[in-house]
C-alpha cells in the first residue's frame, strides 16, 4: 500500500503560517526541525522546507485555500 502524504501547518520564526506537504509522519518531522534548529539561531520556512527535501523528496511548501460549497 502507498504511504500517503500529510499537509502541516508550520510556524517559522517570522510568525509566519505555512503549509508543507510530506510523506512524513508529524514525530519524523519533528525530529528533523529539532536537528534543523541546532545549527541555526532561527527558523526561516524556505531554508527548513530545503532542509526537508533532502530527506524527503516528496517536500514542499503548498498553498491552501479555502473551498466552500
Amino acid at each position: 500500500m502507498k504511504k500517503g502524504l500529510t499537509v502541516y501547518r508550520f510556524f517559522d520564526d517570522h510568525e509566519e503560517k505555512h503549509y508543507i506537504l510530506s510523506s512524513f509522519e508529524h514525530q519524523q518531522l519533528e525530529e528533523l526541525l529539532e536537528q534543523y534548529k541546532k545549527k541555526r539561531e532561527k527558523v526561516f520556512a524556505t531554508a527548513f522546507i530545503k532542509f526537508l527535501h533532502k530527506h524527503d523528496p516528496e517536500a514542499e511548501e503548498v498553498t491552501v485555500k479555502d473551498f466552500y460549497i
